[in-house]
Parts: C-alpha cells; structure tokens; sequence
C-alpha cells in the first residue's frame, strides 16, 4: 500500500482538494499527507475539511507544517523532505508518491501506472509528459544541460523531466535518498535536481511513464516568475560538479504517445514581457563580470542595456557560457544571480525565436538533440 504526498504553498484550496480525493479513491492508496510550507489560507482551508475526507473514504488524511530540515532557503525541499522523513519514520507503507499541488489534470492514471511500473520492479517511477516547445526552460538549459555536460556516461542527461515533482519512490528509494546528506541540505527549489541526481548516483533503476494529458498547471508570466527557482536549480547542478554518479544505471522510458494540438501552441511564457529584462537591474560591477565570458556574450549583453540582443547565444556558445557559471557563479552574490538570470534569458529568447517558432516537432528535436550533442563534447573534450 501506498502514501501520496501533496506539498503545497499558497495554492488553491479547491484543486488541492480535488486531487486529495482523487488520490483517495485510489485502492492501492492507503493514506495522503499534505505538506504546507506554512499556515496559510490553503493549509487552513484543506485543515478544516480533512475530519471528512477520513470519514468518507475510510482513510486517514493528514495535514502538516514542513520541518526545517535543510541549510538553505526554506522551501519546497523541506516540504518533500519533510514529507520522506514522515514516510520512513511514521508509516509502513510500501511506497511513497509525490505530485505537485496544483495539477489541474491530476486523475486515476497518475497512481495507477506508477503502481504498474513499481510493480515490475523498478525502485523509482518518475511521470513525465508532453511540454510546450518554450515550457520547461530550466529543464534544458540549466538541468539537463548541465546533466549531459558533467555526467556523460550516466544515465543523467537521458531522464526526461529531471526536475519534475512527480514520482514515486519505494521504500528502500526513499531510506537511501533521506540518508544522502546532500539531499537533507537541499530546502529549496534544487530539491527535484537533488532527488534526481541521488537517484542515479545511488545506482536505483528508474522507469520513466508518460502521461499523455498532460501536467496543466498555472502559466507563467515574464520570466522573472522563475528566476528564483533558476538560480537555484543552477546552483545545485554547480555544487554537485565534482560528484560521482553510477554508470549502468537501470533506466526505461515508456514511449510517448500523440501531442494534443493545444500544448503545441502554447506559448510557455510572456516574451515581450521578458525581452525588456534584458535593459534592467544592471550595475558595474555585473558589466566587469562579464569579462569572464566569451567577446559575443560580452559585447551582446552590454549592448542589452540600450536594446535587448540575444541571437548570439546558440547552443554552442551556451555550452561555453555555462562551463564559466559553473567555474564562478556565486548562489549568495546578487551581482552574479542576477548576471546567470539575464544570460540565461538570452538563450531562451534565442532558442524561442530561431527554433521554437519553426514548429513544434521541430524544437522537440532540437532539444533532444542539443542534449545528444552536449554529451559528445563532454565526452570527445575529456
């Protein structure tokens, strides 16, 4: 039997619930935990209707505060480590599942094709699902570019959505991903890159299932609604960097099925709002940074503070700026989160405009073959 595990901060009460029940419904579920990050509006409201929840499905139903578990900001790797720690200490359950909040298009299939897989064997099942073509930024430019980079012989640059919160871990998965330390420090947003990265260094066999619908989730608007979560997924890739990870590792992908045409043409951020980032929040010192970097990615930038240029940053040059990031960026320094923010801009408004816009299989492609070419050259430069 199973604990599904909803970690929640300020989301709406009504779709929290909604998938509660669902979860509940479920016959392989035997319990469902919700994490709040605080005692909000949401973590009242779903309080107040968990007695019940408990009566109706027979089920307990527990709503908790996270604990302060790790070192850096308090956030979302709390709650799931909170949410681990309670696994393993309070329960018996078999298995754990973990799903984001605010999935509008949470069903039945989630659970049950993860069951399947773990039924077959396999230590962790991760959920992956169609993105738009400019969805899922951080993911391949930061993620799985670093991944491919920096471990190419693993299993690492070929996991589908590497920071994607939903999955399931069996009980031996999860004792060996509370007990890595690098896992308890991680409280915020590299929390996903941590589980996954722990997941393949440990050597746990991993199956991949596609759910076709589709994770539908609140938008985002310009990207400064991500930069956080940026800076911080970067700085967890960057300090793993002199890691091991296993090779071998035991890894299957279900097949995906047929995009739906309405996830092709979506638009996965604001782009006007974005382009226009580029002119703010500069100082000297981030205009003296950019020594550090390529004469392009130098002289283009600089250029950005009167009108935002980006067509220099292709994938070529993205690989050496990231080398540098990871050689000097500084998570706790504003001048560089800042720089990391802007450059990593560029290569999104460069990769929307020449690749994205030619079509939807066409920029899937790319990027799948963007990773494939990343893991050559980390592995033809030594």
């Amino acid at each position: 039997m199973s604990l599904v595990v909803f970690p929640f901060k300020e989301e709406d009460p009504e779709v929290l619930l909604r998938n509660v029940k669902v979860a509940l419904d479920h016959p392989r579920v035997k319990e469902v935990l919700c994490v709040g990050a605080s005692e909000d509006h949401c973590f009242r409201a779903v309080s107040a209707a968990i007695p019940d929840l408990s009566r109706e499905y027979g089920k307990p139903v527990n709503v908790i505060v996270q604990e302060r578990i790790g070192e850096l900001r308090p956030g979302k790797g709390d709650g799931m480590n909170t949410a681990l720690k309670y696994f393993l200490e309070r329960t018996d359950h078999e298995r754990v599942h973990f799903y984001d909040a605010d999935i509008v298009s949470f069903s039945e299939e989630w659970i049950t094709k993860a069951e399947e897989a773990a039924d077959e064997g396999y230590q962790v099942v991760r959920h992956y699902f169609p993105r738009s073509s400019t969805d899922a930024m951080i993911t391949w430019f930061i993620t799985r570019t670093g991944f491919a980079l920096l471990w190419p012989k693993s299993v690492l640059p070929w996991i589908e959505q590497p920071i994607g919160g939903e999955l399931l871990l069996t009980r031996e998965a999860a004792g060996v991903l509370f007990s890595d330390h690098r896992v308890r420090r991680q409280s915020d947003w590299g929390i996903d890159t941590l589980y996954t990265f722990s997941m393949a260094a440990h050597g746990l066999s991993i199956a991949e299932i596609y759910i076709g619908v589709g994770k539908l989730h609140k938008l985002y608007g310009a990207l400064t609604d991500l930069k956080t979560m940026l800076i911080e997924c970067f700085a967890a890739v960057q300090s793993l960097k002199g890691e091991a990870v296993a090779e071998g590792t035991v890894h299957h992908v279900e097949y995906p099925g047929p995009v739906k045409q309405e996830v092709k043409e979506k638009i996965g951020y604001d782009i006007e709002g974005t382009l226009w980032l580029l002119r703010e929040n500069w100082t000297d010192r981030q205009a003296e940074l950019l020594g550090l970097f390529p004469g392009k990615v130098r002289e283009g930038l600089l250029a950005s503070r009167d009108y935002p240029r980006f067509a220099f940053m292709d994938d070529g040059l993205w690989a050496e700026v990231y080398g540098i990031l990871l050689e000097h960026f500084e998570p706790g320094d504003p001048d560089w989160r800042e720089l990391l923010f802007k450059l990593w801009i560029t290569r999104v408004l460069q990769y929307t405009t020449t690749v994205a816009l030619r079509g939807y299989d066409y920029a899937m492609y790319y990027l799948h073959r963007m990773v494939a070419d990343y893991v050559h050259r980390s592995l033809t430069s030594g």
